[in-house]
């Protein structure tokens, strides 16, 4: 089985993979680290937004390489058992999630955080992110996604009350829940023995 985390940079993706990878037979894929380090360091006297614009040119370009993201994940996973539980971190190409993603076995988490003021990102990634989302409802919709393998979390870094939980979603499963830490509790409950 493999769970992919997905949602827009400082959306805490890697916090909550990390998290569910602290449980037994749960194994952590960075998918965007080991892009982002393919890329070259930032040099000392380079303003970080121009190193940024560089990277997402060269990222642009490396998308090219249709099967980048899917070879290395597919290459990871064939070395470990196969009944093993991966969690992806850091998929936002609509491609590479389709090609990936089993819906008869995987489960999709996207993480909204409410409170994210993050302006590094670019157009694509946001886009991408709702391109897996539609293609996610259309998969419901046709009846082969549950809603038990689709959570969306709405949540801020730093809480809201403790004891906030509310659920909805007809296709999906979405929780509004007050702080970071509850959605991983949610999560690993769910996963774990649900």
């Amino acid at each position: 089985m493999k769970i992919f985390i997905l949602g827009m940079p400082e959306s805490c993706r890697t916090t909550v993979a990390k998290a569910l990878c602290q449980e037994q037979g749960f194994t952590y894929i960075d998918s965007y680290s080991w892009i982002k380090n393919s890329f070259r360091p930032q040099r000392s006297n380079e303003h970080p937004e121009q190193y940024l614009d560089e990277y997402h040119h060269w990222y642009l370009n490396r998308l090219k390489e249709k099967n980048l993201n899917i070879d290395f994940i597919n290459g990871i996973i064939s070395c470990y058992q196969k009944d093993s539980n991966w969690v992806i971190d850091g998929i936002n190409n609509p491609h590479d999630f389709t090609n990936l993603f089993d819906y008869n076995k995987d489960f999709v988490v996207f993480l909204n955080r409410t409170d994210n003021q993050d302006s590094k990102s670019k157009d694509y990634e946001s886009i991408g992110i709702s391109v897996i989302r539609d293609y996610c409802f259309w998969l419901s919709s046709a009846g082969l996604l549950s809603k038990h393998k689709w959570y969306e979390y709405n949540f801020k870094l730093i809480g809201g009350s403790p004891d906030r939980f509310k659920a909805m979603g007809s296709k999906n499963s979405v929780f509004i829940l007050g702080s970071i830490e509850k959605v991983i509790d949610h999560l690993k409950q769910a996963l774990i023995l649900g």
